[in-house]
């Protein structure tokens, strides 16, 4: 489904640029792939690195849109922009080593759902989805979403990076010694 407005298609095109190139540094950090191994055109028109390619991306959109009722990149960096796309789901995303993981992450994004949506129903301002993400959040959105959609906004605006240091924080136990506790207690 499309966005019906100028403003979700730039919510859509924005997503699409970040996760792009996010996704390929992620994959080579995680030894998922070679920079080198980006298709050599994709690598001429766009770049190889995440910063590369979401200036080279935002820098024809904006040239190619620029006083038109639409969103639209030129047909050569769409065309890469699609080979990229199809690349990061052949060789990141379907990946084994990925697969592997998917349902470990899954049970991971249900139980910190079901964390944040408990926090919201028992009015737990402490809780990092009142502190990180409604505190900024209009009332009017904050009156008309739904204790679930709220949480799935927030949740979908996480990069992988906070979103494991969230399930750290509120879904692993925090193990102290005896001997922390022997500390604590002189002080």
């Amino acid at each position: 489904m499309w966005p019906m407005t100028l403003e979700g298609c730039v919510v859509r095109m924005a997503d699409s640029i970040s996760y792009v190139g996010r996704d390929i540094e992620d994959a080579i950090r995680l030894g998922l792939i070679r920079r080198n191994d980006l298709p050599a055109d994709c690598r001429e028109v766009l770049g190889d690195s995440n910063g590369t390619i979401v200036y080279r991306l935002v820098e024809d959109l904006v040239a190619n849109s620029l006083d038109k009722p639409f969103l639209c990149f030129s047909q050569k960096v769409g065309e890469s922009l699609k080979q990229l796309k199809n690349f990061n789901q052949e060789r990141i995303y379907r990946n084994p080593k990925v697969k592997d993981q998917t349902g470990k992450v899954r049970i991971m994004f249900e139980l910190l759902f079901n964390r944040y949506l408990n926090d919201l129903e028992k009015g737990n301002e402490s809780s990092d989805i009142y502190r990180e993400f409604l505190d900024g959040m209009s009332p009017d959105y904050k009156a008309k979403t739904p204790p679930a959609g709220i949480v799935r906004d927030f949740i979908a605006g996480m990069t992988d990076e906070y979103f494991l240091e969230q399930c750290r924080k509120n879904l692993i136990p925090q193990v102290r010694t005896r001997r922390f506790f022997e500390q604590n207690n002189r002080k």
